[in-house]
């Protein structure tokens, strides 16, 4: 089961190497991994996707909890959040094909990004699994190249708790 922990962090030069090399020392493969700024620039919002069972996802959670940098971190697996993905999709596309691929790509509201000879690229962005359906629809017609942000997570409005999950930005 993939396991959504966001974690925000001081926006400073060694927090997402630390973060990493606390996974890495434990062995814990990180899915994707995401880093924006926030609200407040001096903070970062960390989204890391990882494939832990319970047990280890309590101690991964503990463990970053416990870094310098870090003011707190959420499992937000259990609470269904909202997940958003980008990914770019070079196609093979013959002429013959586009039309086909036209209506794929109307269908998953992907955009058409660059159209060549025998090629087309289409972005879209949406949940991990519209991603992967959208990727196994182009499948047939020939995958080329695949460029992927990786998922960035947030709480439903009905889960959040009163206090939001990063500061508010400074005026």
């Amino acid at each position: 089961m993939l396991r959504y922990f966001v974690a925000i962090t001081d926006n400073e030069p060694g927090v997402l190497d630390r973060l990493a090399s606390t996974f890495r020392r434990r062995g814990f493969n990180i899915h994707s991994l995401t880093v924006s700024p926030t609200l407040d620039p001096a903070v970062s919002r960390l989204t890391v996707v990882t494939d832990l069972d319970d047990k280890a996802a309590r101690a991964a959670r503990g463990f970053l909890e416990r870094l310098v940098n870090i003011h707190s971190v959420t499992d937000l697996t259990e609470s269904s959040p909202l997940l958003r993905d980008t990914v770019l999709l070079r196609v093979a596309a013959t002429p013959a094909e586009r039309q086909g691929l036209f209506q794929i790509a109307n269908l998953f509201q992907a955009e058409i990004m660059d159209l060549g000879a025998d090629s087309m690229v289409l972005a879209c962005s949406g949940s991990p699994d519209r991603i992967e359906s959208l990727m196994e629809s182009l499948r047939p017609f020939g995958l080329l190249e695949m460029g992927r942000t990786g998922a960035v997570a947030m709480m439903r409005c009905a889960d959040r708790a009163v206090a939001p999950l990063e500061p508010a930005a400074s005026h």
